[in-house]
This record gives structure tokens, sequence and C-alpha cells, in this order.
């Protein structure tokens, strides 16, 4: 029997905003009653990018648990004596996966969400935001604006696996990536 995802939450620094996900792609943001309208772009930005934070920690720290769980289930094998060592190229597949710079903007244009590293997150909110888009239509393009995030992290996630973990990509596709890369960050 496949185990579900469990239910993540976490709150916003100031306790009023409340995301929950339970495989990291069905986002539901909450804010406390009444308070959507108390915020400043600059205050709920803050806001979020360390809610961001949170969940995404809160994320990864369950996937850990589930996963001892799964292992705790098989038979127990005497460990060798010296730890494996690091295959080739992993330091600098897992350095450059901890750079990896993801940003994702609403539908609107309004709200940009960045991460590196899935740890630092901003939230940008364009001046005037509030006052337009009641609470409802902030938090879609919100969930929509972290949602384009996670996409464009996972797709340089793939061109990672592709350049350093040798899965069969044919040398100039790698280089292709890396160009347009390159060029998405000059553009950011």
């Amino acid at each position: 029997m496949l185990e579900r995802w469990p239910e993540i939450s976490a709150s916003s620094p100031d306790g009023a905003i409340w995301a929950t996900t339970t495989d990291g792609t069905d986002l539901r943001i909450t804010f406390g009653y009444g308070v959507y309208g108390r915020y400043t772009e600059t205050d709920l930005a803050h806001q979020l990018g360390r809610l961001g934070q949170a969940m995404w920690i809160a994320l990864h720290r369950s996937r850990a648990e589930l996963h001892e769980r799964r292992l705790a289930s098989f038979r127990v094998v005497v460990s060798p004596d010296r730890p494996a060592e690091p295959a080739a190229g992993q330091a600098a597949y897992t350095e450059a996966l901890n750079g990896v710079a993801a940003t994702g903007r609403s539908p609107d244009g309004a709200i940009t969400v960045r991460t590196t590293g899935g740890l630092r997150w901003t939230v940008d909110i364009a001046d005037g935001t509030l006052a337009r888009l009641g609470e409802g239509a902030f938090v879609s393009q919100a969930a929509s604006a972290v949602t384009a995030m996670l996409g464009d992290r996972e797709q340089q996630i793939a061109a990672l696996k592709a350049e350093f973990l040798d899965l069969g990509v044919p040398r100039r596709w790698t280089e292709a990536l890396n160009q347009l890369r390159s060029q998405n960050r000059a553009r950011n």
C-alpha cells in the first residue's frame, strides 16, 4: 500500500498567514480573519517570503521522515567499516543544486517569487496590488507565482542532472540548456 504524503503546513512569522500542501504542488494560502487589508505590499512580501522558507523546510523534513519510515520497514544491514566515497561529481552537483535560482511570476505580473537553493525566498509585490486585488484573487495570483517558480526550479534541476549525473543526454543538448540558462539569468 502506498503511503500518502502527509499534510504539511506552516505559518508566517506574524502568525496571520498559513500555507498548506500535501505534495508541494497543491498549495493553499489562508489569511486570518480581516488581516489581509492591514498589510502593505512590503510587509506582506516579507511575511510571504518567510512563509515560503518555513514551508520548504517543513516539506523537506516531512519527506525525510517518510523516507526514514520506509527504510525502517526493511531489514537492517550491517554498514561497512568506512562510509562509501561520494560518486564522482556529486559534490559539484550538490553545490550547483544549492545555487539553483528560480523565479515565478503571477499571471498578472504583480507578484514575483524567487528562491535560491530552496531556502532563500524573496517575494515582490507591485505597488497598488493589494488595493486592486481582493484576498481571493491575491491568493490565486500568489499560488500561481509559486507554481511557476517551482516549475522553473524543476527544469533547472533536470538540466543539472543531465549535466552532472550522465543520464545519457547528448552533450549538445546540455550545452544548449546551459546557454539558455545563462540568457535567462541575464534577463532577470
